[in-house]
């Protein structure tokens, strides 16, 4: 899902989902950011028990200094607006079902 509607009063809204969300910052420009992209689709396509949240952190500077993004691509594991683990850099499938089985458990 890409962020161009969202205004940061409903960002909250969507970080407090009842699933697992994956908010990932990238830029147009990083190749890893492209990798990663394709990972997160490849998961999701696969999970129907995490949301993917994929902001651009070149066209929305606001919300990527909330959270003190930076690189790219950083992603955040969030559960219930809680933030559990923060990552950064190209991540594998397999990496992604390790955190999250962790936050579930």
């Amino acid at each position: 899902m890409d962020l161009k509607d969202i205004q940061n009063q409903n960002l909250d809204e969507l970080l407090n989902k009842e699933k697992v969300v994956i908010l990932e910052f990238y830029t147009s420009w990083c190749p890893s950011c492209k990798m990663v992209g394709m990972t997160l689709e490849e998961y999701e396509e696969e999970h129907d028990d995490v949301f993917i949240l994929q902001v651009n952190a070149d066209e929305y500077k606001e919300i990527a200094n909330i959270y003190k993004v930076t690189t790219a691509p950083t992603m955040f594991f969030i559960y219930k607006g809680e933030v559990y683990n923060r990552h950064h850099g190209f991540i594998e499938v397999d990496e992604i079902e390790e955190i999250i089985d962790s936050i579930l458990k």
